[in-house]
């Protein structure tokens, strides 16, 4: 019985049938189809199919993933991605910088530096691990500038040669008004110029770069220490565009114009400079 059954049930879906469409006017035959109900669940199968495929293709590679449950757009991934990438090197760098603040203290206070190796606690790349904090030639000039600034006279038995500065072509560090001079009574061991937003500032003279940082009384700091004793200081600046280390020339822009620290009152340059020790009026050798 069950064999005639599935039998009977294979005939009945391979029964051919045929369906013809006439038109209702003249009962013309147009078309006629030989079909059976096996070639019908056949083709409604592949066109359901299809369909399906069809919509997988056009949720997945098209926008319109962006407004299924759960799934985020492309673009919101990528700048997700980009911002942790940026939040990682922020991180790193503010270890790296609170680290070399504390070498840059040590140094000063003549400390053997803080070994990278032991600060596990900061996830450095290899590329940063190779960073060296031996004492050098320029931590050697940083340590007797500061020590110079702590324990200098201002009394006038340390004069500073005029034959010697004579003989120095200096560069203009930035063209600009002078609304403050240089006044040892005061301790004002400078020269405040005002000058155009985003004015680049220039080296004075041949040198090395000995300080490249910043601070909260005088914003953004870069100093240079040039041959025979002499050193220059430029603060409150925007932005500096050289580093510890760096040998720069005569006129070579180094920081930009800025209003950065506590002591700033407004956007100008507090520009220094000292011989041996001793502060000198840049005015007398320098035209701003």
């Amino acid at each position: 019985m069950k064999e005639k059954n599935n039998n009977s049930f294979l005939e009945k879906i391979k029964h051919k049938y045929r369906l013809i469409i006439m038109n209702d006017s003249t009962l013309e035959e147009r078309l006629s189809f030989r079909l059976s109900r096996l070639n019908v669940i056949a083709v409604f199968t592949s066109f359901g199919i299809l369909l399906f495929v069809f919509f997988l293709l056009l949720v997945g590679y098209t926008p319109l993933n962006e407004y299924v449950p759960g799934k985020a757009s492309s673009g919101l991934y990528r700048e997700l991605i980009a911002i942790t990438l940026k939040t990682d090197s922020l991180e790193k760098k503010l270890l790296i910088n609170e680290l070399y603040l504390k070498n840059i203290s040590a140094i000063v206070n003549g400390e053997d530096p803080i070994s990278i190796t032991s600060e596990s606690s900061i996830p450095l790349s290899v590329s940063e691990t190779e960073i060296s904090f031996k004492k050098s030639k320029e931590d050697s000039l940083l340590r007797i500038t500061v020590e110079a600034e702590d324990k200098i006279s201002i009394s006038n038995t340390e004069k500073t040669s005029g034959n010697e500065l004579e003989s120095i072509l200096f560069f203009s560090p930035i063209k600009g008004v002078v609304t403050s001079k240089f006044d040892r009574k005061k301790n004002h061991f400078g020269t405040d110029i005002v000058a155009k937003k985003d004015e680049p500032i220039k080296c004075v003279y041949d040198g090395v770069v000995v300080i490249s940082h910043w601070t909260s009384e005088t914003g953004y700091v870069i100093g240079i220490q040039h041959e025979n004793n002499y050193f220059s200081l430029y603060k409150h600046n925007s932005v500096l565009l050289k580093e510890e280390g760096d040998r720069v020339n005569s006129g070579e822009v180094i920081a930009i114009i800025g209003n950065s620290g506590e002591f700033s009152s407004g956007p100008h340059l507090h520009f220094e400079l000292w011989h041996k020790g001793t502060p000198i009026n840049p005015e007398n050798y320098i035209l701003f």
